[in-house]
């Protein structure tokens, strides 16, 4: 188990000592991994290839150890080497940031968003994907090396401009809820202040992005008289009980836990950081799953059958459902692990993952607000 916050292994020079380590031993590893996997019977799953059997093993060591160290990702408004595509996102008016985003800690900040595959057009016609990235609200970016396959993924298939903005994550100083929701709603009124149409927008998000994303839909809800209601919501593998994964041990009684690359401590590290002590981690806006709301956006709620996360998504689909005037369409990919959408270039779900995208085309056609 990762050591607590504070522990050597999060500052150097134990960190850069352990991460020497940890190298050598994976890199020892691999070779027994390499043979043990050919045969098809001691794949995690009989139906998995053997690329997608070493790559969930290997994903699984490596964010395992990440998690143990701590590894932060810096997040920077300077356009990089996404260049023109990378824009900058100011926060809105003030009144506009009410309730539980009205924070004595988090305030609204400048942040960056990647638009792929360039930047929206005053006079475009086509959707806008606003979509969140995942990574437990500790590690992630939306830029091109990071999402770049989620976003290349939205967009063959739905022709649509994707926007992925930078919001504040929960392993950097000043992450803590509600500063990712806080960036969600300045990235929100970037897009209707662009010139984008309410009914052009579809709210997307992966794992703790749908998280977000999720949370987006409950405020715009919330408060329709500041904004109108976005086209459709596209929800992957949505992290949507953060309070149980607070506890480390939680996931490792799953079972689905060898069958996917999450382990618990590194949800436990996302569930530590992101929630603040002023509020509870059960609270609607961090662990939305037995908190259903009425959402007159419609929700497109996509997960693995080999997830970790696999009953959460069918508990909040069918609470959601319950719901007098909600739309919303489940969607299970039997054989996929947590997250393809982000991740299914480096694991080797590229399949499962076009597969899915084109439903979610489907269901925004006929479903969309006004369909």
């Amino acid at each position: 188990m990762a050591s607590p916050a504070g522990s050597i292994f999060t500052r150097q020079p134990w960190k850069g000592l352990y991460t020497l380590i940890v190298a050598a031993l994976v890199t020892a590893r691999l070779p027994f991994w390499l043979i043990y996997y050919i045969p098809r019977a001691l794949r995690q799953h009989p139906q998995w290839s053997f690329r997608q059997a070493l790559m969930v093993q290997l994903l699984k060591t490596i964010s395992y150890h990440f998690t143990v160290i701590e590894m932060r990702t810096p997040l920077s408004i300077e356009p990089g080497l996404d260049k023109a595509c990378f824009v900058a996102v100011h926060p809105t008016k003030p009144e506009r940031y009410v309730d539980i985003l009205n924070d004595n800690q988090a305030k609204p900040v400048n942040l960056g968003g990647t638009w792929y595959p360039g930047a929206y057009e005053v006079g475009d016609r086509q959707d806008v994907v606003l979509h969140f990235h995942g990574g437990a609200f500790v590690l992630g970016t939306g830029r091109a090396d990071d999402a770049g396959f989620a976003a290349k993924m939205l967009h063959k298939h739905s022709t649509a401009k994707i926007f992925m903005p930078q919001y504040r994550l929960s392993s950097n100083p000043g992450g803590k809820f509600p500063a990712a929701l806080q960036d969600a709603v300045s990235a929100y009124q970037h897009l209707l202040d662009a010139g984008v149409p309410h009914s052009k927008i579809i709210v997307s998000g992966d794992s703790a992005g749908a998280n977000l994303a999720l949370a987006l839909l409950r405020y715009l809800s919330e408060h329709e008289d500041l904004f109108p209601t976005p086209a459709a919501a596209w929800l992957w593998s949505p992290w949507v009980d953060i309070a149980r994964a607070a506890d480390p041990t939680a996931y490792g009684r799953h079972r689905n836990y060898g069958t996917d690359y999450i382990n618990g401590i590194f949800g436990a590290w996302g569930a530590r950081t992101y929630v603040p002590n002023s509020i509870s981690a059960s609270h609607p806006y961090i662990s939305p799953m037995n908190h259903p709301f009425m959402c007159k956006t419609p929700l497109w709620i996509h997960t693995g059958g080999l997830e970790l996360l696999y009953d959460d998504d069918v508990k909040l689909a069918d609470n959601l459902k319950e719901i007098e005037g909600n739309k919303v369409e489940f969607v299970v990919e039997p054989y996929a692990p947590h997250d393809i959408i982000l991740l299914g270039d480096k694991l080797g779900f590229v399949a499962e993952a076009e597969r899915a995208t084109k439903k979610a085309v489907e269901f925004l056609k006929h479903k969309r607000v006004g369909a």
